[in-house]
């Protein structure tokens, strides 16, 4: 063989070589059957949300710079609107996904009209702290927690990061009650985060939720060319957005432990020596870190 002949066969086997890839995966591409969409609850308590965060009136945004009246005044013009949320709160959720790629254009808005509602949610918590209400506030805090779960159920990952952000939101907020409360409300508090907890979305649902789409609104070869070309970017986001889910996941449990360990220490007049001192009488059971798959840390 000639060295032109040989350099032309390299030069070939570089050219043909994806093609030839593609053409075998076309001929022996066997992708295993989607099963059903799942059919919507009806009614679907997640129309509830985004209908109210589409009534949410006002700035509600720039919570942290408001006053006393102010906070008064935005829940007073947002109060039909949590209502409405509440009542989606008590009913199945789950996300109306289309299966276009025109589809998650119109969804933005439905994310940003729950950002919303969250925002307002807090307004009512910050309400309920000004007039020395802690409890109150604390059950405004859960609720929110509550609805980053709700409103993200079904969803892609974009909704599991939306509804992240939201839980994150009603954490952080209830996180600076835990020396507010007596021990009967540090008790339910408790309890209420782990019955939260134990409900919510698992990142592998997140993630067969997100392939399911990925897979209805390309279909065939079209899914399998789209995660060959963009296998590397999406690694990346999907790797980022699981260690968001977990790292906010051990937040909560965290706080969970808190507000037990809190109500422990109001009953016995000292605090747990241990995680196991809380359980099952303030927590059914000692959390799991979900980043170590071991149990949490707790620090008397």
């Amino acid at each position: 063989m000639t060295v032109r002949t040989r350099n032309r066969l390299i030069t070939f086997s570089i050219l043909a070589g994806p093609f030839i890839f593609l053409l075998c995966l076309l001929l022996f591409w066997d992708a295993e059957p989607l099963p059903p969409a799942p059919p919507l609850p009806n009614p679907n308590g997640y129309d509830d949300l985004v209908q109210a965060g589409d009534m949410i009136k006002g700035d509600v945004g720039n919570y942290d710079e408001m006053g006393q009246a102010e906070l008064h005044k935005v829940a007073q013009d947002n109060a039909s609107a949590i209502q409405l949320a509440r009542t989606g709160l008590q009913q199945e959720c789950r996300v109306p996904s289309q299966f276009s790629q025109a589809y998650m254009g119109s969804h933005i808005k439905e994310l940003a009209a729950l950002k919303r509602l969250t925002h307002a949610w807090v307004i009512e918590g910050r309400l309920a702290e000004a007039e020395n209400h802690p409890a109150d506030a604390a059950r405004l805090y859960l609720e929110i927690i509550h609805l980053g779960d709700q409103s993200s159920r079904g969803g892609v990952v974009i909704d599991q990061l939306v509804g992240t952000a939201i839980e994150a939101l009603g954490v952080a907020n209830l996180q600076t009650l835990v020396d507010q409360l007596d021990a009967k409300n540090c008790r339910e508090t408790a309890a209420t985060l782990e019955t939260l907890d134990s409900q919510r979305q698992t990142w592998s649902e997140v993630m067969q939720q997100e392939r399911d789409w990925s897979r209805r609104t390309f279909p065939g070869m079209r899914y399998e060319l789209m995660r060959l070309m963009t296998r590397h970017s999406l690694n990346k986001a999907y790797q980022s957005a699981e260690k968001r889910f977990e790292e906010q996941q051990s937040k909560t449990r965290q706080l969970m432990i808190e507000f037990a360990a809190r109500a422990y220490q109001l009953d016995k007049s000292h605090p747990p020596a241990n995680l196991t001192d809380l359980a099952p009488d303030y927590l059914k059971a000692i959390p799991q870190d979900p980043l170590t798959g071991t149990n949490m840390v707790y620090s008397p």
